[in-house]
Order: structure tokens, then sequence, then C-alpha cells
């Protein structure tokens, strides 16, 4: 995965989870979670997969927090 330095710290699996259920409930345009560490709506982001994937999705989700001092971010097959 490429590295992006505007991307804060990724989220425990835990909390990831969580948002991926979120999210996966809501996937429309303003259905994005909360970021559980500053509790604003996460950016979705849809992108095609560059690397082998462990399923038949060709597409990920990526969420990020929209907010330069937070940044936190996950990552999901779709």
């Amino acid at each position: 995965m490429e590295h992006d330095d505007n991307l804060g710290r990724m989220l425990d699996y835990e909390q990831g989870a969580a948002l991926e259920r979120l999210d996966r409930e809501h996937p429309t345009a303003g259905g994005e979670p909360e970021c559980p560490a500053c509790s604003m709506r996460m950016a979705r982001h849809v992108e095609q997969h560059l690397a082998p994937r462990s399923d038949a999705s060709p597409f990920r989700v990526r969420l990020i927090c929209p907010s330069p001092e937070c940044a936190c971010w996950t990552i999901y097959n779709w």
C-alpha cells in the first residue's frame, strides 16, 4: 500500500471492524460513519486493488477522517 503523508494513524482492528459494519449498513453518500477519535464524519474513498487480494472483490473502501489534526483511517475489502 502506498504511503500518504497526510494520513494519521490507522485505527486498530476493533475500531476498523466497527466502522466497516456501520459503513456497510449505509453505503450511500451521506451514510459515512463518524470518526471514533474525534467524531467528524469520515470521508469514503472507493479504490481499485493494486495488489493481489484475498477475495473476489476488485475494490476496497478507505474511510479517512477529514480533520487535519486527526486524519485516522481504516480500509476494508468491498
